[in-house]
């Protein structure tokens, strides 16, 4: 296996772990709580970080970007994971979604690892950019916990 292959299942399953132990220290009172009407909630969140997934592998995977903004994906997004109420049906998500792209790095060859990745933004190697997915989770971790703190956690977890 390529170096940069098991670096990036590593990541990963670091960040997706993160991402669900976050929405899983969410009491259960808040796991569908937003701080704003415009805001995602905690479950939210984790359905909109494991489509994303889905949509980096399929990106890396060959197939074109399908949005024309930033706008139409959000929308998309938005429409997508209202589907999701509980948990329990995020969290089944993110683990399919995992599970997906980590078969899908467990099927590059080392020449396409050590290629380049073409996008609209610009080149990157595709070692980096294999790291995407990792990436964005964490940012979403990140988010849960900054909406824990919203909400009061020390406060409801009697600190």
């Amino acid at each position: 296996m390529h170096p940069a292959v098991e670096a990036a299942k590593g990541e990963l399953t670091r960040s997706t772990d993160r991402l669900a132990n976050a929405l899983k220290s969410t009491p259960a009172d808040k796991q569908n709580w937003s701080p704003t009407e415009t805001s995602r909630s905690p479950v939210h969140v984790v359905a909109h970080a494991a489509m994303s997934i889905e949509g980096i592998r399929g990106w890396l995977d060959g197939n074109p970007f399908p949005f024309s903004s930033r706008k139409e994906l959000d929308d998309f997004s938005r429409a997508q994971e209202a589907g999701y109420s509980s948990a329990e049906e995020a969290l089944a998500l993110l683990e399919k979604q995992r599970d997906a792209y980590l078969a899908f790095l467990d099927s590059l060859s080392d020449e396409q690892v050590n290629s380049t990745f073409k996008t609209p933004m610009g080149e990157f190697p595709y070692a980096f950019a294999i790291t995407f997915a990792a990436d964005h989770t964490r940012g979403h971790a990140a988010q849960i916990d900054y909406i824990q703190t919203i909400y009061g956690d020390r406060q409801s977890h009697g600190m």
